[in-house]
């Protein structure tokens, strides 16, 4: 009967636990929890542009947990310093994860003074773009680069 009782109350405890795991299994989040809905599309360039104080052509010259020291390469919107430092990254699985120096981004930016701004996100899309031709045309095509510039900011 004691043997029962201890076999009955081992069937119990692993029945238990296995439930547990596998309500922690259905109810947690995956680490990428920042994935965008599905359907969803990140805001165009230009939108992106319009909506953010500083939006500027930078290349990462230093990382520091969730701040990256950026060296200005020309500002396209908004007005600043050469150097600038910008917080918001690599702390949450939301955030872009810049690791290393010497990239060159698009980067949009919030803040007050010139040089310590907040990375502007675009939800689950990040706050930055890699600096590419296609990035280039775009910007052209907006009036932000070359010969043609349409826009002063």
């Amino acid at each position: 009967m004691i043997l029962n009782l201890s076999r009955n109350r081992s069937q119990i405890l692993v029945t238990s636990i296995s439930g547990l795991i596998l309500l922690g299994m259905v109810f947690s989040q995956p680490a990428s929890a920042c994935k965008p809905a599905p359907g969803s599309n990140p805001a165009t360039l230009e939108t992106r542009v319009n909506q953010t104080p500083y939006v500027f052509d930078g290349t990462v010259i230093r990382v520091n947990e969730d701040k990256l020291t950026i060296r200005v390469n020309r500002y396209l919107k908004g007005k600043g310093s050469r150097i600038v430092t910008l917080t918001g990254f690599n702390r949450t699985s939301c955030d872009n994860f810049i690791t290393t120096t010497g990239a060159r981004y698009l980067f949009f930016a919030k803040g007050t003074g010139k040089k310590n701004w907040s990375a502007v996100y675009d939800g689950a899309f990040g706050s930055v773009r890699e600096w590419s031709s296609q990035t280039e045309t775009e910007l052209k095509q907006l009036g932000l680069l070359g010969k043609n510039k349409k826009r002063t900011l």
